[in-house]
Protein backbone atom coordinates (compact mmCIF):
# COMPACT_ATOMS: atom_id res chain seq x y z
CA UNK A 1 0.00 0.00 0.00
CA UNK A 2 1.36 3.38 -1.01
CA UNK A 3 2.27 5.66 1.86
CA UNK A 4 0.52 8.95 2.43
CA UNK A 5 1.30 12.00 4.50
CA UNK A 6 0.05 11.91 8.08
CA UNK A 7 0.72 15.27 9.79
CA UNK A 8 0.17 13.92 13.31
CA UNK A 9 3.26 11.73 12.93
CA UNK A 10 5.36 14.87 12.61
CA UNK A 11 4.06 16.33 15.88
CA UNK A 12 5.86 14.85 18.86
CA UNK A 13 3.45 16.55 21.25
CA UNK A 14 0.56 14.31 20.22
CA UNK A 15 -0.47 12.22 23.20
CA UNK A 16 1.61 14.23 25.67
CA UNK A 17 0.10 15.83 28.77
CA UNK A 18 1.11 19.34 27.69
CA UNK A 19 -0.93 18.94 24.51
CA UNK A 20 -4.06 18.19 26.55
CA UNK A 21 -3.97 14.41 26.67
CA UNK A 22 -5.79 13.04 29.75
CA UNK A 23 -6.36 16.52 31.19
CA UNK A 24 -9.96 15.62 31.98
CA UNK A 25 -8.66 12.92 34.32
CA UNK A 26 -6.43 15.21 36.40
CA UNK A 27 -6.75 14.96 40.17
CA UNK A 28 -7.71 18.53 41.00
CA UNK A 29 -9.02 20.29 44.07
CA UNK A 30 -12.61 21.16 43.08
CA UNK A 31 -13.70 24.79 42.98
CA UNK A 32 -17.28 25.99 43.13
CA UNK A 33 -18.56 28.44 40.52
CA UNK A 34 -20.74 30.21 43.11
CA UNK A 35 -18.18 30.47 45.92
CA UNK A 36 -15.34 32.93 45.29
CA UNK A 37 -13.35 31.92 48.36
CA UNK A 38 -10.16 29.90 48.04
CA UNK A 39 -10.44 26.29 49.23
CA UNK A 40 -8.29 26.91 52.31
CA UNK A 41 -10.65 29.70 53.44
CA UNK A 42 -13.54 27.25 53.84
CA UNK A 43 -13.70 26.03 57.42
CA UNK A 44 -17.34 25.00 57.66
CA UNK A 45 -18.51 26.07 61.13
CA UNK A 46 -15.33 26.61 63.15
CA UNK A 47 -15.23 27.44 66.83
CA UNK A 48 -14.20 31.04 67.39
CA UNK A 49 -12.31 32.75 70.18
CA UNK A 50 -11.06 36.33 70.34
CA UNK A 51 -7.89 37.08 72.26
CA UNK A 52 -5.78 40.19 72.88
CA UNK A 53 -2.01 39.78 72.88
CA UNK A 54 -0.12 43.03 73.48
CA UNK A 55 -1.64 45.56 71.10
CA UNK A 56 -3.03 42.92 68.75
CA UNK A 57 -6.58 41.60 68.62
CA UNK A 58 -6.54 38.08 67.19
CA UNK A 59 -9.44 35.87 66.14
CA UNK A 60 -8.78 32.15 66.52
CA UNK A 61 -10.88 29.88 64.29
CA UNK A 62 -10.73 26.19 65.16
CA UNK A 63 -11.96 23.39 62.93
CA UNK A 64 -12.15 20.15 64.89
CA UNK A 65 -9.78 17.61 63.29
CA UNK A 66 -11.12 14.34 61.93
CA UNK A 67 -10.37 11.06 63.62
CA UNK A 68 -6.75 10.13 62.98
CA UNK A 69 -5.68 13.75 62.46
CA UNK A 70 -4.08 16.22 64.84
CA UNK A 71 -2.65 19.72 65.00
CA UNK A 72 -0.18 18.65 67.65
CA UNK A 73 -1.10 21.78 69.59
CA UNK A 74 -4.16 23.54 70.97
CA UNK A 75 -5.30 27.15 70.53
CA UNK A 76 -4.00 27.72 74.06
CA UNK A 77 -0.55 26.49 73.00
CA UNK A 78 -0.57 28.97 70.11
CA UNK A 79 -1.71 31.80 72.40
CA UNK A 80 1.12 30.99 74.80
CA UNK A 81 3.65 30.92 71.97
CA UNK A 82 2.42 34.20 70.45
CA UNK A 83 2.43 35.88 73.87
CA UNK A 84 6.12 34.97 74.23
CA UNK A 85 6.91 35.87 70.58
CA UNK A 86 5.17 39.25 70.83
CA UNK A 87 8.30 40.80 72.36
CA UNK A 88 10.35 39.89 69.26
CA UNK A 89 7.84 40.11 66.40
CA UNK A 90 6.94 43.51 64.88
CA UNK A 91 3.27 42.50 64.55
CA UNK A 92 0.90 39.58 64.86
CA UNK A 93 -1.72 38.32 62.39
CA UNK A 94 -5.42 39.17 62.57
CA UNK A 95 -6.46 35.52 62.38
CA UNK A 96 -5.08 32.14 63.40
CA UNK A 97 -7.02 29.35 61.67
CA UNK A 98 -6.79 25.66 62.50
CA UNK A 99 -7.89 23.84 59.36
CA UNK A 100 -8.71 20.23 58.51
CA UNK A 101 -7.70 19.50 54.88
CA UNK A 102 -9.25 16.77 52.77
CA UNK A 103 -7.24 13.77 51.64
CA UNK A 104 -7.20 15.09 48.08
CA UNK A 105 -5.86 18.46 49.28
CA UNK A 106 -3.13 16.67 51.23
CA UNK A 107 -2.16 14.64 48.16
CA UNK A 108 -2.20 17.62 45.79
CA UNK A 109 -1.15 20.57 47.93
CA UNK A 110 -0.21 19.27 51.33
CA UNK A 111 1.41 21.83 53.64
CA UNK A 112 2.12 22.29 57.33
CA UNK A 113 0.73 25.79 57.27
CA UNK A 114 0.53 28.98 55.24
CA UNK A 115 0.52 32.73 55.64
CA UNK A 116 -2.20 34.62 53.76
CA UNK A 117 -1.76 38.38 53.41
CA UNK A 118 -5.53 38.87 53.23
CA UNK A 119 -7.95 36.03 53.88
CA UNK A 120 -11.71 35.91 54.26
CA UNK A 121 -13.31 33.34 56.54
CA UNK A 122 -16.92 34.41 56.32
CA UNK A 123 -17.19 37.71 58.15
CA UNK A 124 -13.67 37.39 59.57
CA UNK A 125 -11.00 38.88 57.37
CA UNK A 126 -7.42 40.09 57.51
CA UNK A 127 -3.92 38.66 57.59
CA UNK A 128 -4.01 35.01 58.61
CA UNK A 129 -1.79 32.12 59.60
CA UNK A 130 -3.39 28.78 58.78
CA UNK A 131 -2.20 25.64 60.56
CA UNK A 132 -3.26 22.39 58.89
CA UNK A 133 -4.12 19.12 60.61
CA UNK A 134 -1.80 16.23 59.84
CA UNK A 135 -2.61 12.53 59.67
CA UNK A 136 -1.21 10.52 62.55
CA UNK A 137 0.84 7.60 61.28
CA UNK A 138 0.94 9.14 57.79
CA UNK A 139 4.32 8.91 56.10
CA UNK A 140 6.64 11.73 55.18
CA UNK A 141 8.27 10.65 51.94
CA UNK A 142 11.49 12.38 50.90
CA UNK A 143 13.46 11.63 47.75
CA UNK A 144 17.17 10.88 48.12
CA UNK A 145 17.78 13.17 45.15
CA UNK A 146 17.57 16.56 46.82
CA UNK A 147 18.14 20.13 45.76
CA UNK A 148 19.88 22.41 48.23
CA UNK A 149 16.50 23.74 49.41
CA UNK A 150 15.11 20.21 49.80
CA UNK A 151 18.19 19.16 51.77
CA UNK A 152 17.80 22.18 54.08
CA UNK A 153 14.13 21.35 54.70
CA UNK A 154 15.00 17.69 55.29
CA UNK A 155 17.54 18.75 57.92
CA UNK A 156 14.93 20.97 59.57
CA UNK A 157 12.51 18.03 59.75
CA UNK A 158 15.20 15.87 61.35
CA UNK A 159 15.81 18.64 63.89
CA UNK A 160 12.07 18.64 64.61
CA UNK A 161 12.35 15.03 65.70
CA UNK A 162 11.14 13.17 62.62
CA UNK A 163 12.92 9.81 62.50
CA UNK A 164 13.64 8.88 58.89
CA UNK A 165 14.40 5.43 57.57
CA UNK A 166 15.65 4.81 54.07
CA UNK A 167 14.90 2.47 51.25
CA UNK A 168 16.34 2.31 47.75
CA UNK A 169 15.07 5.71 46.57
CA UNK A 170 13.47 7.50 49.52
CA UNK A 171 13.65 8.53 53.14
CA UNK A 172 10.40 8.01 55.03
CA UNK A 173 9.19 8.89 58.52
CA UNK A 174 5.95 8.28 60.40
CA UNK A 175 4.13 11.31 61.72
CA UNK A 176 3.54 11.28 65.47
CA UNK A 177 1.86 13.68 67.88
CA UNK A 178 5.21 14.89 69.20
CA UNK A 179 6.98 15.59 65.92
CA UNK A 180 3.84 17.18 64.43
CA UNK A 181 3.75 19.50 67.44
CA UNK A 182 7.43 20.37 67.03
CA UNK A 183 7.01 21.20 63.35
CA UNK A 184 3.70 23.07 63.54
CA UNK A 185 4.08 25.00 66.80
CA UNK A 186 7.82 25.64 67.03
CA UNK A 187 8.75 26.00 63.35
CA UNK A 188 5.77 26.49 61.02
CA UNK A 189 4.13 29.14 63.22
CA UNK A 190 7.31 31.26 63.56
CA UNK A 191 8.06 30.76 59.86
CA UNK A 192 4.67 32.22 58.91
CA UNK A 193 5.25 35.03 61.42
CA UNK A 194 8.43 35.65 59.44
CA UNK A 195 6.42 36.27 56.26
CA UNK A 196 4.29 38.79 58.16
CA UNK A 197 7.41 40.46 59.60
CA UNK A 198 8.90 40.73 56.10
CA UNK A 199 5.69 42.28 54.75
CA UNK A 200 5.58 44.67 57.69
CA UNK A 201 9.18 45.72 57.12
CA UNK A 202 8.90 46.27 53.36
CA UNK A 203 5.31 47.50 53.04
CA UNK A 204 3.57 48.52 56.27
CA UNK A 205 6.38 50.26 58.14
CA UNK A 206 6.83 53.72 56.62
CA UNK A 207 10.35 53.96 58.01
CA UNK A 208 11.53 50.85 56.15
CA UNK A 209 9.02 50.43 53.27
CA UNK A 210 10.32 49.95 49.75
CA UNK A 211 8.27 52.71 48.15
CA UNK A 212 6.89 56.13 48.98
CA UNK A 213 3.29 54.90 48.97
CA UNK A 214 1.58 51.66 49.96
CA UNK A 215 0.76 50.48 46.42
CA UNK A 216 4.33 50.98 45.20
CA UNK A 217 5.92 49.29 48.20
CA UNK A 218 3.50 46.36 47.92
CA UNK A 219 4.23 45.94 44.20
CA UNK A 220 7.95 45.98 44.92
CA UNK A 221 7.54 43.44 47.71
CA UNK A 222 5.58 40.97 45.58
CA UNK A 223 8.01 41.41 42.69
CA UNK A 224 10.66 39.72 44.82
CA UNK A 225 11.27 36.03 44.03
CA UNK A 226 9.36 33.72 46.34
CA UNK A 227 12.70 32.12 47.23
CA UNK A 228 13.86 35.44 48.70
CA UNK A 229 10.75 35.69 50.85
CA UNK A 230 11.27 32.10 52.00
CA UNK A 231 14.88 32.82 52.99
CA UNK A 232 13.72 35.77 55.12
CA UNK A 233 11.00 33.68 56.80
CA UNK A 234 13.40 30.82 57.58
CA UNK A 235 15.96 33.24 59.04
CA UNK A 236 13.29 34.97 61.13
CA UNK A 237 11.97 31.65 62.46
CA UNK A 238 15.48 30.46 63.35
CA UNK A 239 16.31 33.67 65.21
CA UNK A 240 12.95 33.74 67.01
CA UNK A 241 13.33 30.13 68.06
CA UNK A 242 16.82 30.83 69.43
CA UNK A 243 15.55 33.84 71.39
CA UNK A 244 12.62 31.96 72.89
CA UNK A 245 14.75 28.96 73.81
CA UNK A 246 17.39 31.19 75.38
CA UNK A 247 14.73 32.85 77.54
CA UNK A 248 13.24 29.48 78.49
CA UNK A 249 9.87 30.19 76.85
CA UNK A 250 9.98 27.12 74.60
CA UNK A 251 9.58 24.24 74.53
CA UNK A 252 6.71 23.94 77.00
CA UNK A 253 4.27 21.25 78.06
CA UNK A 254 1.02 21.07 76.08
CA UNK A 255 -1.68 23.37 77.43
CA UNK A 256 -5.08 21.76 77.79
CA UNK A 257 -7.82 23.16 75.60
CA UNK A 258 -10.02 24.79 78.24
CA UNK A 259 -10.83 28.02 76.43
CA UNK A 260 -14.56 28.45 75.82
CA UNK A 261 -15.27 28.82 72.13
CA UNK A 262 -18.38 29.71 70.18
CA UNK A 263 -19.46 28.41 66.81
CA UNK A 264 -19.55 31.26 64.34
Amino acid sequence: MAGFWRPERRNRNIGASHSGYSKSNDMRIPESWWDESVYYERLGSPKKHDVVIGDSEITILYQTPKEGFTYGCTPEDVIKFLTAANAFAPCLPDIIAFRQPTRKQIQQKGVWGRFVYFAEFGKHEGSAIILEAQGLRDKLLWSKRMSLDSRAEFNRLVADGHVFEEDKRHYHALLTETNIRNTLLYRTLPHELGHLAHYHQDVLNKATSLGEDFATSEDLYFSKPSSEREVFAHAFATKLGQQLRASGEIPFEPVSSTTSTNDD
